[in-house]
């Protein structure tokens, strides 16, 4: 009876390390990875007007210039590491996509900031709705970020939860990767819409 009594806890111990019986977190699991997937959207989305700044920018400056080189690097630095949801099982490819999209930024912003500078293009209302849809995609990216960011510390907290800290000695689940700096906006200038002209560009 008292070797029986023994054995109880025991026996507990080896299904908390094993799992057995035990739901590990694969839902907080997949809820990382869908915030992430949420990331790449709105990165993605990015790209896009990374290429109609460069298209709108292109016919006001001169030829060659870095603000114009330095965008398409970064733009085909962050193209060439097809990002994945499979990033977050991944440390040094997730760090590699965060460089690159805060690079693409920095490039993004040293060219309004040239933009801003030449008055044919800055004054056009293609400019102004450009810097606004900057501006909203630059928050939709913060949000998005700080929402994966809190996904993943709470997969990360679950891991070190009893029993599943026991449960990770034999299945070694690794942490989610988080954002350890903050990507910025490529719009430091509040954007300004002269709607008058917005009107007459899009009378027909």
């Amino acid at each position: 009876m008292t070797k029986s009594i023994l054995l109880i806890p025991l026996l507990f111990a080896f299904c908390a390390l094993a799992g057995c019986g035990i739901e590990r977190p694969h839902v907080r699991d997949d809820d990382a990875q869908a915030a992430f997937s949420v990331v790449l959207d709105v990165y993605n989305e990015r790209l896009s007007l990374a290429d109609e700044a460069t298209a709108l920018a292109r016919p006001y400056l001169p030829p060659g210039s870095s603000a114009l080189a330095d965008v398409a690097n970064a733009r085909s630095t962050v193209a060439a590491l097809h990002a994945t949801p499979e990033f977050l099982d991944a440390p040094a490819s997730f760090e590699r996509f965060d460089v690159a999209q805060r690079q693409l930024t920095e490039a993004m912003s040293q060219l309004m900031v040239v933009c801003e500078s030449v008055h044919r293009l800055s004054a056009t209302p293609q400019f102004a709705l450009l810097q606004t849809r900057l501006a909203a995609s630059a928050g939709r990216i913060a949000v998005a970020r700080d929402r994966y960011d809190s996904t993943a510390r709470r997969y990360n907290a679950s891991l070190r939860r009893f029993p599943f800290n026991l449960a990770q000695a034999v299945h070694t689940d690794a942490d989610k990767p988080t954002f350890s700096v903050r990507d910025g906006s490529p719009v430091h200038r509040q954007p300004r819409t002269d709607f008058g002209a917005l009107r007459g560009s899009l009378r027909v």
